[in-house]
């Protein structure tokens, strides 16, 4: 049986979640080159994660500015994170407590 890579990625669902950089569009599963990605829907945007978005915004405090990029799902072990892979909240188990 061959799947194609449209029919591979068809069971994830549309988040409903805006994104954060042209506002227009929503945050849709599509392929990567590695696996699946959430791009933007607007055409002229290119933003994209590549991790299900939650649509929460970090609140992290970094050189005491809001951080406010999107949240990304975690892993069983490492929980939710931030999208933004500058953030200190990237690796939330590693930040200091």
């Amino acid at each position: 049986m061959i799947l194609t890579i449209a029919s591979k990625f068809e069971h994830l669902k549309p988040t409903g979640v805006s994104c954060s950089l042209c506002r227009k569009g929503t945050l849709e599963p599509a392929s990567g080159q590695f696996g699946p990605v959430y791009r933007c829907s607007a055409k002229e945007c290119d933003f994209y994660v590549e991790t299900r978005p939650t649509g929460k915004k970090c609140k992290h405090l970094h050189d005491d500015k809001k951080c406010d990029a999107l949240m990304v799902e975690g892993t069983k072990t490492i929980p939710n994170r931030c999208s933004d892979k500058t953030c200190p909240n990237r690796n939330p188990h590693k930040l200091k407590k």
